[in-house]
């Protein structure tokens, strides 16, 4: 059935003109407004956005309420809450934390605070500021600063000669003037200059300046957590305390990419492995160290990072090789060595299939800074391992890519900007100069190795005339070095590091023709003032991947000297106070890593039962606690402990070795239900200095 078409009216005899028509239009045009109050938006009528009552709703007499600030469109007011919503969170996250890790009576006060409406921000600052303030007043005499744990001044050796770092500003302003806590605080607010404040506060106290980090969709990498908040933690403690020492990527190009949703140079391989890293500094999870855990977050960071390096190695992109870098350290850390040399090759593997170590004609500008970084990190890392694994050098040569000069340096790397406490501006770490500092070190480091191992643990002896041209050409290094690298100058731990890895090559205080067993004492005088100058100002506590090293390197030789020295001597206590700083240190750093805490255990068996006794007085570890035994199962480390060279003796000084001995001796006592001390913990012998030597024999010189 069809519908009649409705008839069109007639064409009018004067139409409209053009003019008068775009006249109306342009009067009908609506105009825009910032955003709408909310009876508009309900109604979806116009709104004139006049505050603090629109037109529409003086003429309709309704309410007018707008939730949006005056200049503010309704997607950025979203953003401000969203942020607002952030920071109440984790204020109710530490508010947590507090709870769970604070002695009974804190939390009874607390918990009062909260039951009278005070608000959970203003307590969790109270706290936190009354964490300042008690460490500032822990004692009458100090700034805050460290404290030793046995003597507490410095020893006298380490200033008898023309020590450069006990002239230095760190140790003038750490160990030399000494201010109440009150006057401390007042010294912190009225600094004129904040770059002054690495010389007064704990680098571990400092906060990354970089607002891209603060509103970053870190979970949209991971699938392990979406818990916001805290994954901005680990990529601001990675940036502070793992990257500035080991900087595989570069920093902004990273973060550009993050931010953006981009994978050129940032994937969720990378993500994963950074967040793996940078679980070991997150001291609100007693149990981090413990890597082993399926609860463990960093368990699960790991694990999907090494599920999608397996998924990638076949067709590797230049993150692949940036992550395979980090799983290399981090396993390092977690004492499976094995493990991470697995990705250390992988990673030169890749590196070389892309060219990454020599540029090609046909590269941006973006692509040479990233792969020149990535580059040189490699190498320097490859440069560490096998000088301190006493092993052939992977790379014999470094990266054709040219350093960056020292002028252009930060712009090149990219810079680490930081903030004090009471601090008003942020300062920089000087991250390209370090960047520059340690690529020029490592090279010579790396003909070294070169020269003196052909194949591994076959150590060749240099000519003295060899040796000496090394140390001239180290004496030049040191001797450029940018003002803030200076001996003088340094205070942060990535430039104390710079010094701390090349103990035996100080400096220009020695003289030229001094003979071998000189320089190497006075050298060892200089590694000790750092390490002691180190503690006193950051302490041992923070994550620090290169502390290991050094601990176990400054006690076991301390653990030398104890043989020689009278005991009950000056010097002999100064030697146990030096025991004691470094198992301390290593006990510290294991709450971080678990292979400190393998290498702590090892370091404890070595010492004399007196030192242990004295060492009970400043770390509270039981006897027979179990956690031998569990290391046996865990550890897969044949990293060299305490040995300067194999010119030393202790060649099967390994945790390997230890482990090895470990479990010779469960079985031993296992065999000899006799020797057990019934009703008591077991007392385990003491680790002797050579592993070939037997149980039985060893267990006599001790007793």
């Amino acid at each position: 059935m069809s519908h009649p078409l409705r008839p069109l009216l007639p064409n009018s005899s004067d139409p409209p003109r053009t003019e008068s028509l775009s006249q109306a239009q342009h009067r009908s045009k609506r105009i825009a407004t910032t955003a709408a109050c909310e009876a508009c938006r309900k109604r979806k009528s116009k709104c004139s956005a006049e505050r603090p009552r629109c037109s529409v709703c003086v003429e309709r007499q309704t309410p007018c309420e707008y939730t949006t600030l005056p200049t503010e469109t309704h997607l950025r007011a979203q953003r401000r809450k969203h942020s607002d919503l952030e920071i109440r969170c984790q204020a109710y996250e530490d508010l947590f934390a507090i709870l769970r890790s604070r002695p009974d009576e804190e939390i009874a006060q607390v918990l009062h605070r909260l039951r009278t409406g005070e608000d959970v921000q203003s307590i969790v600052k109270t706290v936190k500021d009354g964490d300042l303030l008690l460490q500032l007043s822990t004692s009458a005499e100090l700034r805050f600063r460290y404290e030793f744990p046995y003597i507490r001044e410095m020893p006298t050796h380490l200033s008898k000669w023309g020590n450069p770092y006990i002239q230095s500003l760190l140790y003038e302003k750490t160990v030399t003037r000494l201010r109440s806590p009150s006057l401390y605080l007042e010294t912190l607010r009225s600094v004129p200059d904040e770059s002054e404040k690495i010389y007064l506060v704990p680098y571990h106290t400092v906060e990354l300046v970089d607002s891209r980090i603060s509103s970053m969709a870190v979970s949209e990498w991971t699938t392990v957590s979406s818990d916001d908040p805290m994954l901005r933690v680990l990529l601001r403690i990675y940036f502070v305390f793992d990257f500035p020492f080991h900087s595989y990527f570069h920093k902004d190009i990273f973060l550009e990419d993050m931010s953006a949703g981009l994978k050129r140079f940032c994937s969720p391989l990378l993500v994963n492995a950074i967040l793996a890293a940078a679980w070991h500094g997150y001291d609100c999870m007693k149990n981090r160290a413990e890597y082993w855990q399926p609860d463990n977050l960093g368990y699960r960071f790991l694990a999907e990072a090494r599920r999608l390096f397996e998924l990638e190695r076949a067709n590797p992109t230049i993150t692949t090789v940036q992550a395979a870098a980090i799983l290399n350290l981090t396993c390092n850390l977690n004492g499976i060595d094995d493990i991470s040399w697995y990705y250390t090759y992988n990673a030169f593997e890749m590196a070389q299939e892309m060219s990454l170590f020599s540029p090609s004609s046909d590269e941006n500008q973006e692509w040479q800074v990233v792969a020149g970084i990535t580059a040189w990190c490699l190498f320097n890392w490859q440069a560490q391992a096998t000088f301190h694994t006493f092993q052939p050098p992977i790379m014999k040569d470094p990266p054709t890519r040219p350093l960056p000069d020292a002028d252009n340096a930060s712009a090149y790397c990219g810079e680490i900007w930081v903030k004090y406490p009471l601090g008003q501006e942020p300062i920089p770490i000087h991250n390209g100069f370090v960047f520059r500092a340690i690529s020029q070190f490592r090279v010579i480091m790396n003909e070294i190795t070169s020269l003196s191992f052909s194949s591994p643990r076959f150590f060749k002896q240099m000519s003295f005339h060899a040796a000496l041209k090394f140390r001239s050409r180290l004496l030049e290094w040191y001797e450029i070095l940018p003002e803030p690298l200076q001996s003088r100058n340094i205070a942060l731990p990535c430039h104390l590091k710079i010094h701390l890895f090349e103990p035996f090559t100080q400096m220009d205080y020695i003289p030229k023709e001094a003979d071998p067993i000189t320089i190497v004492s006075q050298s060892k005088i200089c590694f000790e003032t750092l390490m002691r100058v180190y503690y006193l100002r950051h302490g041992f506590g923070s994550l620090d991947i290169a502390l290991v090293q050094f601990l176990h390197l400054l006690g076991f030789s301390a653990l030398k000297e104890t043989s020689v020295a009278q005991i009950g001597s000056t010097a002999h206590e100064a030697i146990r106070s030096t025991l004691v700083l470094c198992a301390k240190g290593l006990w510290d750093q294991g709450q971080n890593c678990f292979v400190s805490e393998a290498v702590f255990r090892m370091f404890r068996q070595s010492m004399s039962a007196d030192d242990v006794t004295l060492l009970r007085e400043f770390a509270e570890i039981e006897d027979g606690d179990g956690r031998l035994d569990h290391m046996a199962q865990e550890l897969r480390s044949r990293w060299p402990i305490g040995i300067f060279s194999l010119a030393d003796d202790g060649r099967d000084r390994t945790l390997e070795h230890f482990v090895c001995w470990w479990e010779q001796y469960v079985q031993d006592r296992a065999k000899d239900d006799s020797a057990m001390v019934q009703g008591g913990p077991v007392v385990p012998p003491r680790y002797p200095r050579s592993y070939g030597a037997s149980l039985d024999t060893y267990q006599s010189t001790a007793n």
